[in-house]
């Protein structure tokens, strides 16, 4: 197989596995009205199956950062995916609340371990050429699994099979990804000198963390709400609400690739990146925040935010890597904890933001996050200026 060719197969079966890890962080958002409806659950609890998923996915992020580096991150990835999907098997089956706390905590697992692993892999299929465009396409599998979780599963519940029927269908795609990665190109691990101490020591992979909870943070807790905002705001069927609520990860599935392309046409400098993001966040919030807007306005909102968290997909990784050069996986894993802190604490925040004041409030907040994550931008360095 020729380069071109390795590089191509190997970028399709990690964006694979990214999607698999997708699915599994908004395979219940579209399905919480009949979720919460069987098991009587509050709002307040459903927002915390993203907690123990995304709480597990740091703690295994952080502590595995340079398992790709020592065992080579084709093995770490199948090792994740296979974890993701046993998760996935346990949700579907789970008789209480308990149990999909159980399900989401080993998904969470899967998703921590596959993470970093998976840019480790790009990085070495691009064997230190620019891997910006690849990064970006690795990155936006994991908004387009959530936005098939959440176009598709409301169909297959309302078709009869019910939101345990959904979770089935789920979880045979992610098995279908799991046995395609069988056949991914083998990339060679590099091991590193330094450890995930090498990234707490430095500011700037803090700044970097602070980027990537403004976006892949704030990208899942609104994807998870999505939906149930479009069907309480405007009565719209649970399906239809699924659809237009997924077009925000859809956006943000495009947008990853292209800040990618960017960057590696040099159009424009990482931290620019960064700072368009945050400012278009802003944006987006505003439209989905404001009383009484139409759905038209609100659906903007939606498109305008998902933009603003993909385009700096591939500047927050590149940068962390550059920001910690005896150790990049773990600059890339203290970056990856960052967006997985906003998850798992904005998740549960905006569902108290819901049940108390109001889709406003919780909209309110998204955006108090990218307004910080903005004025980080104004202190850290930006790839170009680390190399």
């Amino acid at each position: 197989m020729v380069d071109g060719q390795r590089r191509r197969l190997g970028l399709a079966l990690v964006t694979g596995a990214a999607v698999s890890n997708g699915i599994t962080y908004a395979d219940h958002a579209p399905l919480i009205p009949l979720i919460a409806a069987e098991l009587g659950l509050t709002d307040l609890q459903i927002g915390l199956l993203s907690t123990a998923l995304f709480l597990l996915s740091l703690a295994v992020g952080l502590s595995t950062s340079g398992l790709a580096d020592r065992i080579g991150p084709n093995r770490t990835v199948l090792a994740g995916i296979a974890l993701s999907l046993a998760g996935s098997v346990v949700l579907a089956l789970a008789p209480s609340y308990g149990w999909l706390l159980a399900g989401k905590a080993v998904q969470g697992v899967g998703s921590g371990i596959t993470f970093v692993a998976g840019a480790r892999y790009v990085a070495g299929l691009y064997a230190g050429s620019r891997s910006h465009l690849g990064l970006g396409l690795y990155g936006a599998g994991y908004p387009l699994g959530s936005t098939v979780a959440l176009l598709v599963l409301p169909s297959v519940a309302t078709l009869g099979f019910g939101w345990r029927g959904a979770l089935v269908a789920s979880s045979a795609a992610i098995a279908a990804i799991t046995l395609a990665w069988l056949a991914a190109p083998h990339v060679e691990r590099v091991a590193q000198p330094g450890t995930i101490r090498d990234a707490f020591r430095s500011g700037n992979a803090w700044l970097i963390a602070l980027q990537h909870c403004a976006g892949f943070g704030l990208a899942i807790a609104s994807g998870t709400w999505i939906s149930v905002y479009l069907l309480r705001e405007f009565a719209l069927p649970l399906a239809l609400s699924g659809l237009l609520g997924s077009l925000l990860l859809l956006v943000t599935v495009l947008a990853r690739p292209f800040g990618g392309w960017l960057l590696s046409r040099e159009h424009v400098p990482t931290r620019h990146l960064m700072r368009a993001g945050t400012l278009t966040v802003i944006a987006g919030v505003a439209l989905l925040a404001v009383p009484g807007r139409p759905l038209a306005v609100a659906v903007a909102g939606a498109l305008v935010l998902g933009a603003g968290v993909g385009l700096p997909y591939s500047a927050v990784f590149n940068t962390a890597a550059a920001s910690v050069r005896r150790a990049p996986g773990s600059g890339q894993a203290l970056a990856a904890a960052g967006g997985t802190a906003g998850v798992m604490l904005g998740a549960p925040a905006m569902g108290y933001a819901v049940q108390t004041w109001g889709f406003w409030a919780a909209w309110t907040f998204v955006g108090l996050v990218a307004a910080i994550a903005l004025a980080g931008t104004a202190f850290l360095r930006g790839e170009e200026e680390l190399l």
